[in-house]
């Protein structure tokens, strides 16, 4: 039987998503500062109460756009290898493969660019991307057994290598570039430096 009347509402995650790409898309053509909340409002197809409803403000909106680009899905380490180092490889490329992502990249230039008049956005950025990706690396490295490292470092100085080798510069020559990096490349620099460390 067809259902007549009233469409369901749409839950509150899925309306985030839309007003997150609709955001997205406006900041990264226009500027940040060049974009109203009735402008994302009509982009999404929604009114601009219920715009605000999800965010105080275009700060609020931007900080949540931002902090969400850091949310690892649950499956994101999944399958990994039951060796420490095969794990190792595989946790750094999923880092890498989000890092240097066409959004991520996106993400970063506004987030660096406004940061200046936004309070806590670099703090956010920096606590939600940086901070835990390299806890993330620091833990893969920790569950590595000691006499399978070549250097005998601590496990965050050895991450910092092996993030820094393999994705820390290409993400500032992208950045400042505009560049898309060959991931090809970059898997293979992290075969490299991961069978030169361990």
């Amino acid at each position: 039987m067809t259902r007549t009347g009233r469409p369901l509402a749409m839950p509150a995650e899925d309306r985030k998503k839309e007003i997150y790409a609709a955001a997205e898309k406006l900041f990264g053509e226009r500027g940040y500062e060049k974009v109203t909340m009735s402008e994302i409002a009509a982009e999404t197809g929604m009114s601009k109460k219920t715009l605000y409803v999800h965010f105080a403000d275009k700060e609020a909106l931007l900080t949540s756009l931002v902090t969400s680009s850091y949310i690892w899905p649950d499956n994101a380490f999944e399958g990994q290898s039951n060796d420490t180092v095969d794990a190792l490889k595989i946790r750094l490329k999923v880092i890498a493969d989000h890092v240097l992502s066409e959004r991520h990249l996106k993400l970063c230039r506004l987030a660096i660019g406004e940061s200046i008049g936004i309070a806590g956005l670099a703090d956010t950025f920096y606590q939600m991307g940086i901070y835990t990706s390299r806890l993330s690396l620091i833990a893969a490295v920790d569950q590595i057994e000691p006499a399978r490292r070549v250097v005998d470092l601590h496990a965050s100085i050895l991450a910092d290598m092996l993030f820094g080798a393999t994705v820390g510069k290409v993400l500032i020559d992208a950045l400042l570039t505009g560049n898309r990096p060959d991931m090809q490349i970059i898997y293979a620099s992290i075969d490299q430096v991961v069978a030169t460390l361990f």
